[in-house]
């Protein structure tokens, strides 16, 4: 009887932890296609503000200098909107980083439990799945909102601030490599 509530039990805990690290894996695939299509929209409003084809601005280095300019007012922190967006990024992040501290607490709990109460405990360890699809579900929730009320994701101006200066950076590099060159 003792070898059936044991075998349960590491079906539980398995069972648990592999369908919670899927459903991680396919969060962030999930997060990684939301960004890849969220850079197309952002570049497709920029070509359509510069009045450029979307092609211009992936292939045309004239065109840098007026795409940054444009995404530096765009994501300027002047603007209360971006500053909102910033701001929900930090809750978004902040609530992602309690998301997993509460999951690992939970996967710990639960081991410490079994160790002294007996695997009749392992029936716990789903609720590790369980926060990880509730704190999942607040956090899209979450950003709608901040794109509703802000027109950004969470963090969205913050993030184009951070890769205007790595263009703007990049730039100088490449220029300073060209005028070495010359020499």
């Amino acid at each position: 009887m003792e070898g059936l509530q044991m075998a349960i039990a590491i079906v539980h805990v398995v069972g648990a932890l592999g369908l919670t690290t899927i459903f991680g894996v396919l969060v962030l695939v999930l997060g990684g296609w939301e960004q890849k299509r969220n850079s197309r929209r952002r570049i497709q409003e920029a070509a359509i503000a510069l009045g450029v084809p979307v092609a211009s601005l992936e292939n045309d280095q004239a065109q840098v200098p007026r795409l940054i300019q444009y995404m530096a007012q765009r994501s300027s922190e002047e603007l209360l909107r971006n500053r909102v967006s910033d701001l929900c990024g930090l809750f978004r992040t902040l609530w992602g980083w309690l998301g997993g501290i509460l999951q690992v607490c939970i996967v710990a709990g639960v081991g410490w439990a079994m160790y002294t109460d007996g695997v009749g405990n392992a029936v716990v360890m789903w609720s590790v799945l369980a926060a990880a699809v509730f704190f999942w579900f607040v956090s899209v929730a979450f950003s709608f909102t901040c794109l509703l009320l802000t027109g950004r994701y969470p963090g969205e101006a913050k993030m184009a601030r951070k890769s205007i200066a790595t263009a703007i950076e990049q730039q100088k590099v490449a220029e300073g490599f060209n005028a070495v060159g010359k020499d």
